[in-house]
Formats: C-alpha cells, sequence, structure tokens
C-alpha cells in the first residue's frame, strides 16, 4: 500500500522544470538536491504503477508504461503512465494515469501520438461516447469527469461526468465541440481530498472501471479477438 501523500503534489509546485534555467539560478548541491526529490517521487510512483499491473487480469494488459522523471531537458510538471490491453498495444485508445500538482488522474484517452500508425481515428472512437450511459450505471460517479482533449489543459476544471448524463444541453453543446478533438473521461482524486488514498487500490479500480469502455471502443471495430 502506498498512501498518496501532500509530498508527491508539493515538487509540482516550483515555478521553472528547466534543467538550463534552474542551474542558472541554483547551485550545484540545490541542483542535486531538487533532481533528487524528483526522481525519490518517481520511483514510488514507478513502483505503484508496476504493482498496479500485478493487480490488473493476468495476460489482459501490456507491460506498463512509465514516462520517465525527466526528459533530458526539463524535469517533468507530471507523472504519466499508460496502460494498454496486450491484444491492442498498437491501438489509440488507451488508459493513462497522472499526478500532477493539483490532482491523481486515472482515464480513457485517444493518444494523437503516431495516430498515422495505429488503427482507430479520432471519429470512430468519439462514436463511444453513445455507449457512456449504459456505461456509467455500473460504477459509482463521485469524482467521476469528462473533458475535451483539445480544449481543456490537465489542470482546468472539468465536467462533472453525473452533470453530463443528466443535462442533454451539456451534452450536446460538449459533442459540437469535439469537432476534430477527442474526450477524455476519467475518476480524479483531488490533492485537497487525497486523505488515505491507498494508490494502488485507486488507480487498480478505476482502470478495472474503465475497462469494459475500454475495450468497447475497439470490440465494434474488429480489433478485440
Amino acid at each position: 500500500m502506498t498512501q498518496l501523500t501532500e509530498e508527491m503534489f508539493q515538487i509540482f509546485d516550483q515555478p521553472e522544470f528547466s534543467f538550463k534555467k534552474i542551474k542558472m539560478q541554483h547551485s550545484e548541491a540545490e541542483v542535486a538536491e531538487l533532481k533528487d526529490e524528483f526522481k525519490g517521487v518517481w520511483q514510488t510512483w514507478k513502483a505503484v504503477n508496476q504493482a498496479v499491473a500485478q493487480n490488473l487480469p493476468t495476460g489482459k494488459f501490456a507491460k506498463v508504461h512509465v514516462e520517465s522523471w525527466t526528459n533530458g531537458w526539463n524535469l517533468r510538471d507530471h507523472y504519466w503512465a499508460s496502460y494498454r490491453l496486450q491484444d491492442l498495444a498498437d491501438a489509440n485508445p488507451c488508459v493513462g494515469v497522472m499526478l500532477d500538482k493539483k490532482q491523481l488522474q486515472v482515464y480513457l484517452m485517444f493518444q494523437h501520438y503516431r495516430s498515422e500508425n495505429r488503427k482507430i481515428t479520432p471519429e470512430q472512437y468519439n462514436e463511444l461516447l453513445a455507449d457512456i450511459p449504459s456505461w456509467s450505471k455500473q460504477i459509482d460517479l463521485q469524482n467521476w469527469y469528462i473533458w475535451n482533449g483539445e480544449m481543456s489543459s490537465e489542470f482546468d476544471d472539468h465536467t462533472k461526468l453525473s452533470d453530463y448524463l443528466k443535462q442533454t444541453d451539456i451534452q450536446k453543446q460538449f459533442k459540437s465541440e469535439l469537432s476534430d478533438a477527442t474526450f477524455l473521461v476519467g475518476k480524479f482524486v483531488f490533492r485537497d481530498q487525497q486523505h488515505d488514498v491507498n494508490m494502488e487500490d485507486f488507480i487498480t479500480n478505476a482502470i478495472v472501471d474503465l475497462l469494459p469502455l475500454y475495450e468497447k471502443s475497439v470490440k465494434n471495430k474488429g480489433l478485440l479477438r
């Protein structure tokens, strides 16, 4: 069990993430200490996601991808991991898990990176919106949100899924604004709500909740065996 702590959020509060600028503003010892702090939280993050991968149904998912704590030039302003079904490693949809200064979130997404080499179009993925009402009946809607991947940043406040489901005007506006964008739907735990959160359980349970919707996104395209 790994407790979600204030210290995990706190490392992302700093104003600068570029190594070049950080080195201009701090001593070598301070830079080394900062790197150690980021790497320490990231090592916990990596271990959590590796444990989650072990908790998921055996043989169902490909190896979890945990993004590094640095890209070589910058510290990350968030930590990210992705989970893909074993049979769908080359399809765009995946489950993302992100920790930043505001929240921990687990969400279904359409990854646009290398889209030309993948098998599902944004339009096909967005057809999944029609399945959200029936899928949502199987989950507890508390702390679930839906948002537009192009119009919203990770720090914006998103639409509560419960509000989206209850109000047709919100649904119509949301769909009309998608255009070439894709939607995301996920569960959040916010920084000011993070007490007594078991990270492994939270992430695992959210992925399991998303799994029927994730599988639906590709089953109709004949990609799932």
